[in-house]
């Protein structure tokens, strides 16, 4: 179910954007997007989604070109889910029910499948089904955005990409949230390309990382070999480290020893951190 692209270029009211991408997207990895502001992130996305109608190169889909419409515009690719940065701001139903419901009434879904899959997604994001006759527009904020990405994962997309879904949350909801996608993403073999500026969060859920760097691809990497082996490529981004890693480098510093977690995850890290600690403190008392 791989997505692939072979030298894809967009070009803006003029601008360059994107040059040359190359890339294969695989099923069931958790692709992260970082780069600086105006990298072309963003870009790429709605490239891979369909809201660019016009590009240059090859995109396909389990080695098929994705369609155009008569004009040679790309059409829009159903099975692809997309997130925006506010998603709250995607609801337009006046209940919760028909706003979740929507996609896979228009897919021609039975009754029976609908119910199911509603109480799958109505669990997977933490909404009681007293929700479903509540008008979207008068919850909270945080109730809000639950709801507007439930209706995206509703509808079953094989491929979904969240632009900073967590932007204006605190770290409780967003810690929370990108769990609760981690394991709809591991569950369902989904593949998810991910778009964020917090660094430990693409450390943390993570298969692979994709740096962008002046709308050139810079790097597609798995993110224990960018993070702990090839950081490098991250100061020539112009990018900081995550903070975990930053404070293993601070540690191995202050001990003299090299550490080797057994991935780029806090809490590998700082397993690695703690030991290294313990280590120092009885040789100290040695």
């Amino acid at each position: 179910m791989a997505y692939e692209l072979n030298d894809v270029s967009v070009r803006i009211n003029g601008k360059e954007i994107l040059q040359a991408v190359s890339c294969t997207l695989q099923e069931g990895k958790w692709i992260s997007i970082i780069g600086q502001t105006g990298a072309g992130k963003s870009t790429f996305a709605q490239m891979i989604k369909g809201l660019i109608p016009f590009y240059r190169g090859k995109y396909t889909h389990n080695r098929q070109l994705l369609p155009r419409d008569g004009k040679g515009k790309m059409k829009i690719v159903p099975q692809i889910g997309y997130v925006f940065q506010y998603p709250e701001h995607q609801i337009f139903e006046t209940t919760v029910y028909k706003e979740l419901a929507f996609a896979p009434k228009m897919k021609g879904e039975s009754p029976e499948r609908l119910e199911e899959a509603l109480k799958m997604v109505m669990g997977r994001m933490g909404l009681s089904e007293e929700l479903l006759q509540e008008n979207p527009f008068r919850l909270s904020g945080g109730l809000k955005r639950l709801v507007a990405i439930a209706s995206v994962l509703f509808a079953e997309p094989e491929l979904l990409i969240l632009d900073e879904p967590t932007a204006g949350l605190d770290p409780v909801s967003r810690m929370a949230l990108l769990k609760q996608l981690k394991a709809w993403q591991r569950e369902n073999n989904r593949t998810v390309l991910f778009i964020s500026h917090q660094l430990e969060d693409v450390a943390e859920y993570s298969d692979e990382v994709m740096i962008f760097k002046e709308g050139c691809l810079l790097v597609h990497l798995d993110a224990n070999e960018l993070f702990l082996k090839r950081t490098a490529l991250m100061e020539q981004a112009g990018l900081p480290l995550p903070e975990p890693i930053q404070l293993l480098r601070i540690i191995e510093a202050l001990s003299g020893r090299i550490l080797e977690p057994v991935s780029c995850r806090e809490e590998d890290i700082m397993q690695q951190v703690r030991l290294a600690w313990q280590s120092r403190g009885l040789q100290n008392e040695g």
